[in-house]
C-alpha cells in the first residue's frame, strides 16, 4: 500500500482487517511508516499474530533513533510476541 495519502493507507489496512485478507508480512512494512495513523491500523491488524513477527525485527525498531509511534507499535507487538511464545511453550491447563 504505497498511496501518498496516510488516510487512504488507514482505510486500506482497516478494510483488509475487516475482511480478514491481511497477509502480516505484506502490512509489517507499513510499521515503518512516517504517518502514526497508519501504524496505529497496522499494530491493531497485526496483534492477533504478533508471534509470526520475528521478534528480532520488532526490537530493531524500538530504538530512540525511530519516530514514537513506531517505538509505541513495536513494544506493543513485542509484549503481545512473548505473551503469545509464552502462551505456546506452557498451555494452562
Amino acid at each position: 500500500m504505497t498511496h501518498p495519502v496516510p488516510a487512504v493507507r488507514v482505510h486500506a489496512v482497516n478494510g483488509l482487517r475487516a475482511l480478514d485478507a491481511m497477509r502480516h508480512t505484506e502490512l509489517r512494512p507499513l510499521l515503518d511508516d512516517p504517518s502514526p495513523a497508519v501504524v496505529r491500523a497496522v499494530t491493531q491488524a497485526l496483534l492477533p499474530d504478533a508471534d509470526r513477527i520475528p521478534h528480532e525485527w520488532l526490537l530493531a525498531r524500538t530504538g530512540v533513533d525511530r519516530p514514537r509511534a513506531q517505538r509505541v507499535a513495536a513494544e506493543r507487538l513485542l509484549r503481545a510476541h512473548v505473551r503469545a511464545t509464552v502462551r505456546q511453550r506452557w498451555p494452562a491447563g
